[in-house]
């Protein structure tokens, strides 16, 4: 029995006589913020069936996108306001290449207001060449976030046979990939794998150690989640289409729906 019960069943239990008086003092003491509070308690002195206050609201996902410099220059407030819930901006594509409008896109997300997570293909050759990805990738985001918003998790874009061509390397490259994060600061659970829905089995990665798995499958990819197909393996968010749309970008956007209760908890534990 919570709080309120516990109130609801003491105020039950006095005379009639004493009952309004003693209400109308407890009243007097909560404000107008707290007016559910107040529907509550009378709910239960009437025998109602009373909705708690306490209890959590289910929270609203709007759409998911993941951008790039193939976006070019995005209007982060049309962006925001066009009920984007959640931007995943891309860093880099191996350590090679840092992607060209990377800054600019958490800059200006961040000071629309949005929420935000950063992505990375990997493309290491090696488990040295990933866990310097890894470095790469954490510190060109925190060069433009440090001291700000962070992220709400960090991605590795696993899509693509690397580790010098060798399927078999993939989950030591990732494992060694993640394993720096952590020892930057970054824990499993802030860091999501997206995997390849047709390579998932070869990779073999250990899909019980990130916070969340991200995969790709589009079906007619007409920008529809209705005409996608749904991911053959376990996922905690669908990339449905790469041809969305969103005010405030130009052309085509990826999208990505059907997060996972897990997925929601990365979004609004934030």
């Amino acid at each position: 029995m919570n709080w309120l019960d516990l109130l609801a069943e003491a105020l039950r239990k006095l005379t009639t006589k004493e009952l309004p008086g003693l209400q109308k003092q407890m009243y007097a003491y909560i404000d107008s913020k707290h007016r559910e509070t107040i529907k509550y308690i009378d709910d239960k002195l009437n025998n109602t069936t009373p909705t708690n206050p306490d209890t959590p609201k289910p929270q609203r996902i709007g759409k998911i996108i993941d951008v790039s410099e193939w976006q070019g220059v995005i209007d982060w407030p049309s962006v925001i306001a066009d009920d984007v819930t959640l931007s995943i901006i891309r860093v880099q594509h191996g350590s090679a290449h840092q992607d060209l409008k990377y800054m600019e896109n958490l800059q200006k997300c961040i000071s629309a207001g949005g929420k935000y997570a950063v992505y990375a293909y990997f493309a290491a050759t090696s488990t040295s060449d990933a866990q310097q990805e890894a470095r790469d990738f954490y510190n060109r985001t925190q060069k433009v976030v440090a001291g700000k918003q962070q992220p709400i998790f960090y991605a590795i874009d696993v899509e693509s046979i690397e580790m010098s061509g060798d399927v078999t390397q993939m989950r030591a490259g990732v494992e060694a990939y993640m394993s720096q994060l952590n020892a930057l600061g970054v824990p499993d659970n802030k860091i999501v794998l997206y995997i390849a829905n047709h390579l998932y089995d070869k990779f073999n990665l250990n899909v019980a150690r990130p916070g969340a798995i991200w995969i790709p499958s589009y079906g007619q990819n007409d920008g529809t989640l209705a005409n996608s197909l749904k991911p053959t393996h376990p996922y905690d968010l669908h990339q449905y289409t790469s041809k969305g749309s969103v005010k405030g970008i130009s052309g085509n956007v990826d999208m990505s729906a059907e997060p996972s209760e897990k997925f929601k908890e990365l979004i609004f534990s934030a």
